[in-house]
């Protein structure tokens, strides 16, 4: 009688399962993001493979990973059904048949809504409770950068959800700064976010000239959101470029005090998060937390920084913290902590926002918000971790200037370890289609993804699709390399 149920069951699992003995019941709450690092966490099978995995139903592969696009074999079926009927059994079989039981007697004396309510809760059990598909929206109405950056990152979050594929699209264009000599256009571009992902960054391109012409602003807008996702709340932001030359113009007093603000504001300094990402064990007692100011130290500046939740929760798996950071002149980091909270539930890795806002003293915001994952502690390994890019590969339109990576460090950010990055030929040619770039990327504890650029150069020959590659090499300290390690960036014209 409970074939129906076991082959409901087992439908949600054909993919990557390699066999296991059988644990523990259905009551425990662990996530397969928290076992197998290529499980997204919040996909739609994400707490369906932790389930399974607890009771031994299914277990992963010698080399830790669970293969969620891999083919299941029948005979694996059968051992799977096997298994889980004497779970059932021995765990739980009697209220399983009892619940059954009452489930059927009351669909057979009510209405359609009455059975559809009776399927859902005997449903509940056992499926993932679906989070939405989430809403697009930036992280601030306001962004400022000074002229002299030759591009900015704006993070597109998407929240309350981040259920199966889903689309938005952007563009940036001229407010009362002027495309083409101070910014690059784009009418329309898309986001592309994978189930389980929560954000996505837009790279805005600035142009340097030599006109004192004041601050100047650029228009960001998100629209036409696909996969079910929503737009949420701001959807419009605008970005002020800071010009940096003297105050030697005088067509108006308006613009003499813009650029001599723009001035201050490039000697004060960018403050912005040390890395892109940061990941701390839930046991910590706190994750200390880096503030950098770059570009200029010039007297007294102050930022403030507060915590929001994502998928961890403040009370539960940290402890709401803000406050404000000065910086003395010539100061260039501080640090602040949040409190972690431990617990013993196995319930995967969860995540919380930072974000920076408020500058003072003429400084401004370069990296204003970041994700911090609290990892499990109850599960898992837990070192210096691996490194790989985001992505299996990267693109950059010529005119851009600047191709844009993103390297992640995953399974362990407890030392400080670094990796090097390495330019290799493609079809594109050093030295006329981009600038052959080496460096190493330094991780200290806690900090789990930094970018990096390669200048690319804009020529008047069409040759576009050509690549070059950039290589991951000589990680530190016990950490390794993961793929994708070696990835092609496309350059179009």
């Amino acid at each position: 009688m409970r074939m129906p149920r076991l082959f409901s069951l087992l439908s949600l699992f054909c993919a990557g399962l390699v066999l296991g003995g059988v644990g523990m019941g259905f009551a425990t709450t662990i996530r397969g993001s928290a076992v197998f690092r290529d499980v997204p966490e919040g996909a739609f099978f994400d707490e369906a493979v932790g389930e399974m995995y607890s009771v031994g139903i299914i277990k992963g592969y010698s080399n830790g990973l669970f293969g969620p696009n891999d083919f299941v074999t029948r005979g694996q079926v059968a051992v799977m059904m096997q298994r889980l009927r004497d779970d059932i059994l021995e765990s739980g079989g009697a209220q399983s048949s009892s619940t059954h039981s009452s489930s059927s007697s009351s669909s057979s004396t009510s209405s359609s809504s009455s059975t559809s309510s009776s399927s859902s809760s005997s449903s509940s059990s056992y499926s993932h409770t679906y989070n939405g598909f989430g809403t697009f929206q930036f992280t601030s109405t306001t962004f400022s950068i000074p002229e002299t950056i030759a591009s900015m990152s704006i993070l597109v979050d998407r929240a309350d959800g981040t259920d199966g594929t889903a689309t938005v699209k952007y563009s940036i264009k001229a407010g009362t700064a002027t495309a083409t000599s101070d910014f690059v256009e784009v009418a329309s571009s898309t986001l592309s976010f994978a189930d389980g992902v929560d954000s996505k960054t837009i790279t805005v391109s600035l142009k340097d000239d030599a006109l004192a012409e004041g601050a100047e602003t650029i228009l960001l807008e998100l629209f036409e959101p696909t996969g079910g996702a929503q737009l949420g709340s701001p959807v419009k932001s605008t970005l002020t470029i800071l010009d940096n030359e003297a105050s030697n113009s005088t067509s108006s007093s308006s613009s003499s005090t813009a650029s001599s603000t723009s001035s201050q504001s490039s000697g004060a300094g960018t403050l912005g998060f040390s890395a892109a990402g940061y990941e701390a064990r839930e046991n910590s007692a706190a994750i200390t937390i880096t503030v950098s100011r770059t570009g200029g130290s010039t007297g007294q500046v102050g930022v403030t920084y507060a915590t929001s939740d994502k998928t961890a929760r403040a009370g539960s798996e940290y402890t709401t913290t803000n406050g404000t950071l000065t910086f003395a002149s010539g100061e260039t980091s501080k640090t602040f902590s949040v409190p972690l909270i431990d617990d013993t539930a196995v319930d995967g890795k969860k995540t919380l926002s930072l974000t920076l806002s408020a500058p003072t003293g003429g400084a401004v915001l370069g990296t204003p918000t970041v994700l911090v994952g609290i990892a499990d502690d109850e599960i898992g390994t837990y070192g210096s971790g691996s490194f790989m890019f985001s992505k299996s590969s990267f693109s950059v339109v010529e005119d851009d200037g600047l191709a844009v990576l993103t390297v992640n460090r995953i399974g362990g950010t407890q030392h400080t370890v670094s990796v090097t990055y390495t330019t290799s030929n493609g079809s594109a040619s050093p030295g006329l289609d981009y600038t052959h770039t080496t460096g190493t990327l330094t991780f200290e504890p806690g900090e789990q993804s930094k970018t990096f650029t390669v200048p690319v150069v804009s020529d008047t020959v069409n040759d576009s699709n050509e690549y070059f590659t950039v290589i991951l090499s000589s990680p530190t300290l016990g950490s390794t390399l993961e793929s994708p390690s070696s990835v092609p960036v496309y350059i179009y014209d």
